[in-house]
């Protein structure tokens, strides 16, 4: 027996199922009464009266049913959009953050970044800027700047997301004051947490 695409009607939530139907049952119910009626009649105006009520009533619930589809998965793209958006520039934003640091403001720089992280990459990033970040950059006057130049989203969730994040950054120290200009990219998971994004994985690319 032909089917629809793998998962179509998890799409919909239960209140648009039973909404479509009750529409199909009352649809019968009228035509039933509807039926019930004309069969009283025996003239020819009265089957042709019955069945334009019949046709009527199947047409009505037809275009109720394809308008509330149609507005659901219009609605539910819109806000799948509008999620992608919103978590791709957040991506790009936190993950630009979590790098960039100044010697003089390094150990703020450091709790501002892991406001912003959970899990197992909170604990890692905890201790590779605790015994080396911290200590390197208050050393030899290291600064680094980060910034995003483009992201890419690899799937998004209303709790969690992949994006890619690509980056071009500057590097500067006691040593070499010069800027040495960076680039790289890396894939970043994301998990909602309330009405905030958080990182749990960096990998670099």
């Amino acid at each position: 027996m032909p089917s629809g695409p793998p998962g179509l009607f998890s799409k919909f939530p239960l209140w648009f199922i039973v909404a479509g139907t009750l529409v199909v049952l009352v649809t019968g119910a009228l035509t039933y009464r509807s039926e019930a009626a004309f069969t009283r009649s025996a003239t020819i105006r009265g089957r042709r009266t019955r069945t334009l009520v019949a046709v009527a009533l199947l047409a009505s619930s037809t275009a109720t049913f394809a308008a509330v589809a149609h507005l659901h998965l219009t609605v539910a793209g819109a806000r799948t959009e509008r999620t992608r958006a919103a978590v791709a520039e957040k991506a790009g934003e936190l993950t630009a953050g979590v790098l960039t640091y100044k010697a003089p403001t390094v150990e703020d720089d450091v709790a501002q970044a892991k406001s912003h992280l959970t899990g197992e990459f909170l604990d890692s990033y905890t201790k590779l800027t605790t015994e080396t970040i911290v200590p390197q950059a208050k050393q030899g006057q290291v600064e680094t700047h980060w910034e995003a130049s483009g992201t890419s989203v690899v799937s998004a969730e209303s709790d969690s997301a992949v994006v890619l994040v690509f980056l071009r950054g500057t590097t500067a120290s006691a040593a070499k004051p010069d800027p040495t200009y960076l680039f790289s990219s890396v894939r970043v998971r994301l998990e909602a947490s309330g009405d905030q994004w958080l990182i749990s994985r960096l990998e670099p690319l």
